[in-house]
Order: C-alpha cells, then sequence, then structure tokens
C-alpha cells in the first residue's frame, strides 16, 4: 500500500491541458526533439512535441528567443528548475531531485533525465538565434534487471523510487506549467532566480564526470549559466552552448554511461 498516489491520473491517449500559451503534438514515431526542430525551424512557436508512449516523458518545447544566444540559453537551466518543480510536486517527499551541469536529473542520486537545447543559426549581423529548441526525458519505468550492477546503482526511474503511479500526461502538464512560471519569473526578476533554485539543486555526492572519463570538480555556476568547474588541474567556465565539447547526454535509454557513477567528491 502506498500513501501517494496521483488523484486524478490520465490515461495515455489523453490529449495534455496545457496553458493558453503552449500548444501539443504527439509525435508517434522517431525523434521528439528533431520533430520539434524542424517545426522550430519552420517558424512555429510554443508547440510541445511529446511522445504518448514509451518509458520516458520525453517533450521539447519551440521558443523564439528576443536575447542573444548565450542570454536565451539560461532557458537551459529553465527547464530544468521546472522539471524538478514538477516531479516535486507530484512524487513523494523522498524522491531528491538534484542537477549536474550541464543537463543530467537525478533523483536520489540515480541519474533518471537529461535537459537539452538546440539554437536556430543566427541571422547576419544578429546575436539572437532564429528559433530554439529545450527538451527533456525523464525516466517514468526502467527495466534494469539484466544490465550491470554498476549501471543500476547509477541509473533510475520515477517506478524506481516509487514514484510510478505518476502519469506521463499529468507530468508532462506540471513540466510545462512551471516552465511558464520560471520564464515569467526570468522575464521579470532575470536569470538569479533561474540559478539560485539550480544552484540549491545541484548534486555534491555523485562524481561529474566529462565524456572521456575524467573527473571534474565541481565549482559553481557563474551568474550567466556557465559551469565552472576545474579539470586536470585547470579552472574553467564553460557555456551550455558548448557543454557538448566536454560532457555527453545521459542515453536514457541505452546502456551504461560514464558521466555520473556513484561516489564522494573529494
Amino acid at each position: 500500500m502506498s500513501l501517494y498516489y496521483e488523484p486524478d491520473p490520465a490515461d495515455e491517449s489523453t490529449p495534455p491541458q496545457l496553458p493558453p500559451l503552449l500548444r501539443a503534438e504527439a509525435v508517434d514515431t522517431g525523434d521528439v526533439q528533431a520533430k520539434a526542430v524542424a517545426k522550430a525551424a519552420a517558424g512555429e512557436v510554443g508547440l510541445v512535441c511529446y511522445a504518448p508512449s514509451g518509458p520516458l516523458l520525453d517533450f521539447a518545447l519551440t521558443l523564439a528567443p528576443e536575447v542573444d544566444a548565450a542570454t536565451a540559453a539560461q532557458m537551459h537551466h529553465a527547464l530544468m528548475v521546472a522539471v524538478g518543480d514538477a516531479v516535486g510536486a507530484l512524487a513523494p517527499p523522498e524522491v531528491v531531485v538534484t542537477y549536474q551541469f550541464p543537463g543530467t536529473i537525478l533523483f536520489n542520486r540515480g541519474v533518471a533525465g537529461a535537459i537539452q537545447l538546440v539554437q536556430g543559426p543566427l541571422a547576419a549581423d544578429q546575436t539572437i538565434p532564429a528559433w530554439m529548441v529545450v527538451s527533456a526525458r525523464l525516466r517514468l519505468t526502467s527495466q534494469m534487471d539484466d544490465l550491470p550492477l554498476d549501471y543500476r546503482m547509477a541509473n533510475t526511474s520515477l517506478e524506481e523510487e516509487g514514484a510510478g503511479f505518476i502519469s506521463r500526461i499529468r507530468l508532462l502538464e506540471a513540466c510545462c506549467r512551471h516552465f511558464l512560471v520560471w520564464v515569467h519569473k526570468w522575464e521579470e526578476e532575470g536569470f538569479r532566480p533561474v540559478h539560485d533554485m539550480w544552484s540549491n539543486r545541484t548534486e555534491k555526492q555523485v562524481e561529474l564526470r566529462s565524456a572521456d572519463g575524467r573527473v571534474a570538480d565541481w565549482l559553481g555556476l557563474d551568474e550567466a549559466g556557465s559551469g565552472l568547474l576545474k579539470l586536470d588541474g585547470e579552472a574553467c567556465a564553460v557555456p551550455v552552448l558548448s557543454a557538448a565539447d566536454i560532457f555527453t547526454v545521459p542515453q536514457l535509454d541505452a546502456g551504461p554511461q560514464l558521466n555520473a557513477r556513484p561516489g564522494e567528491q573529494s
């Protein structure tokens, strides 16, 4: 018996009820992010593409930036905070949500999700990208019994953490609503509130590893959202837009990964 349940669970076929600024489109087959990128490049704004089935909550939002590329990239952090808020609102309090730079979401120190950002090209003599897509992938369920022990210890899902009762549609709705709240706060107050919330949820116990397996010492976010870290004894600032040069995105529906393993930081 669980003390927690979703009072109004949604069927997988139920269309998500989104705020007026957003509209949903199910992507039955293919890559959700790629679909959103194509829609964004065609000029569609406020579209939420999502996978209506599968073990992941997989969705992507199309945006039309009005600020320079580096500032617009702060929507990556805003969506990360929004997903954390949404899970926090729907899951039992035992599910602790933390973050690793650039976009890894952890539940109780296990890798459970990832945020990504794609920007369109800059027009000539412009610093504002033509379009932008922020996307999230989050494990709802997982079948890891046949995978190596170190992989199972480093990865988890809502189901594994006792929150398997949360329906895909309700979680999608909650993520979108929290995202709009954080976008509004960002417009009114700047990046500081997003920065502070992100920083409060920084994972400090799980090693931060680069794509080639090196352990990075995490120093914090700078005031613009770049990751400050020390790698091979050298301190550096890594913007979200160039983080792919150092870090890999967790492959949530694939095999073992290098960028998050249990262990104490020095």
